[in-house]
């Protein structure tokens, strides 16, 4: 995967993920404030084994990560999780 597509992919993740967190904003009330949101695709797996090392990254840059992995589920499309 090119990082243009890497980058093409991401943009539509996170766009879903914020138009989620906007409609529903108590989804993010128990986690910590200024932290990296890296979004996986319920489909897509190649995009996923690159944002696994996105996190990687992030973590070694000492940032706080939270997982936001979309859901095939219409009623909780997205779980999101503190990596540790």
């Amino acid at each position: 995967m090119s990082k243009q597509q890497q980058v093409e992919k991401n943009l539509e993740l996170a766009e879903k993920l914020a138009d989620y967190i906007v409609a529903h904003p108590e989804a993010t009330g128990n986690l910590p404030k200024n932290v990296s949101y890296v979004a996986f695709s319920a489909t897509d797996t190649t995009i996923n084994q690159e944002n696994e090392k996105l996190i990687e990254g992030l973590k070694k840059e000492g940032k706080t990560v939270i997982k936001a992995q979309e859901t095939k589920d219409a009623e909780n499309p997205w779980r999101l999780t503190p990596v540790l």
